[in-house]
């Protein structure tokens, strides 16, 4: 009888705690039009014994993504891929198309004579003007993929129905890399308890509009420095620095004032955008602080590996600036100098893909003896790669979940770009994650009692 008297409350609270109204918090929410879903099978799809057989599972994908190694050597003929894929003569025939941006284009035709040499899919390079030209063709199905970094990766998986399949490695098995400022050693010398802030009214150097490093980090770090109420993103940078160099891959205008060799304008093909055109601006003297990638400066320094005619300055001429103040030697591990950890480059596609074709295209990037024979060619790789990336792994979570605090922080930033929202206070992202938002605690937190008083009645 206790059993009948308290069902109908039980199945009352049971429907409340597992409704969708109830349990929408413990997943990010895609985009309406991105088809990234927790149970979708362009997510879930991944290799079951690597040797191109895949599978599809009904239930999250699990938080951990399978690994490959860059295997050290060079010169083995790539293993074919598997056959099993390629039931007919049509799909053999099909192309995977790799759009590339300006410089990339060079690097692309190295890298896919190595990918041309395997059985399978035919790899064509696109070339296209900007960034936001390749999401375009890509949503209208002109191109299939693209390498990007996590700010424009946010963009495209909000406003152009694209996911994230690939993401980069780096040195140490590293699937993630710090943001940071680089800075003149001199300035370091002169205050050895310097700051961002005694950068307020200076010149500053940025990959480009939008990025990561180049723009998101830093903008969000500075709203934590002073009162940027009812400001956008741009009124932040210029009320902060007294000129700018930001070009922009996406569309609207660039922030160029800081770019004087080119007249006061940065084209998309700036000289000095990206990772390492930001650098060159701090090199040329355009700009007194730069924001890039944590070994950006050892790359592209004089003694560095990727050096070039611009190169000419030492290593030893710069220092990390760290955000709680003082600076540090450059060495690619800035630690407690890092604006934060920003997720590895993505290779992003549509979410129509092809199943076929993303399988392939995932067997192929991770094909252990192409790894090798790209030793061969790495030095060609130019602009498509990250200058750090030793391979690439598969993405087993959504394109939200993978991106983490940095598309936190891209949402936050673009939010500020809302007419309404300059009018109320939006709060700035904590430079590094923390583990969980108070609103998703207290919600976690609701259900769990919801749980507990549930399982009692049902005792009862």
């Amino acid at each position: 009888m206790k059993i009948q008297t308290h069902l109908p409350f039980s199945l009352f609270l049971f429907t409340i705690l597992f409704s969708p109204s109830g349990a929408h918090d413990f997943q990010p929410i895609p985009s309406p039009s991105s088809g990234d879903g927790i149970g979708s099978p362009s997510m879930a799809s991944d290799f079951a014994d690597g040797v191109g057989s895949f599978f599809v599972e009904s239930s999250p994908p699990s938080p951990a993504p399978a690994k490959f190694e860059w295997r050290q050597g060079a010169g083995k003929a790539p293993a074919p891929i598997s056959d099993k894929i390629f039931a007919s003569p049509e799909a053999a025939e099909e192309t995977v198309r790799w759009c590339t941006v300006r410089g990339e284009f060079e690097g692309c035709q190295d890298f896919i004579s190595v990918l041309n040499q395997l059985m399978g899919y035919r790899w064509k390079c696109v070339k296209r003007e900007t960034t936001q030209e390749c999401l375009a063709s890509i949503k209208r199905g002109e191109v299939d993929l693209i390498n990007l970094e996590a700010g424009l990766s946010y963009m495209a998986f909000l406003n152009y129905s694209m996911k994230a399949i690939a993401n980069e490695i780096y040195c140490d098995k590293a699937k993630s890399y710090d943001a940071v400022a680089v800075v003149n050693r001199k300035a370091c010398k002169e205050n050895e308890k310097i700051s961002l802030m005694d950068f307020k009214g200076h010149k500053s150097c940025h990959g480009g509009y939008s990025t990561a490093a180049g723009w998101n980090y830093p903008i969000n770090h500075i709203r934590n420095l002073y009162d940027t109420a009812k400001m956008n993103d741009r009124e932040i940078a210029s009320s902060f620095f007294s000129s700018m160099c930001a070009p922009s891959e996406i569309g609207g205008p660039s922030i160029c004032d800081g770019c004087s060799k080119e007249n006061g304008s940065c084209p998309v093909n700036s000289l000095y955008s990206g990772h390492s055109g930001a650098f060159r601006c701090l090199v040329e003297e355009m700009g007194d602080i730069a924001f890039v990638k944590a070994d950006t400066a050892l790359f592209y320094s004089k003694e560095g590996p990727r050096n070039q005619s611009w190169s000419t300055k030492s290593i030893m001429d710069f220092m990390y600036l760290c955000p709680q103040g003082g600076c540090r030697e450059i060495n690619g591990y800035p630690g407690d100098c890092s604006l934060g950890t920003v997720p590895a480059n993505v290779i992003m596609a549509h979410n129509s893909i092809p199943r076929k074709k993303k399988v392939l295209v995932l067997e192929t990037l991770t094909n252990a003896t192409l790894v090798d024979t790209l030793y061969a060619v790495k030095a060609g790789v130019n602009e498509l790669l990250s200058p750090s990336t030793q391979g690439f792994t598969i993405i087993r979570k959504v394109t939200r979940s993978y991106l983490g605090n940095s598309a936190s922080i891209s949402q936050s930033i673009q939010y500020l770009n809302i007419p309404e929202a300059t009018s109320s206070t939006v709060n700035p992202i904590p430079d590094e994650p923390s583990p969980s938002s108070p609103s998703s605690c207290i919600h976690c937190s609701q259900v769990m009692s919801l749980l507990s008083l549930f399982v009692l009645l049902m005792t009862l």
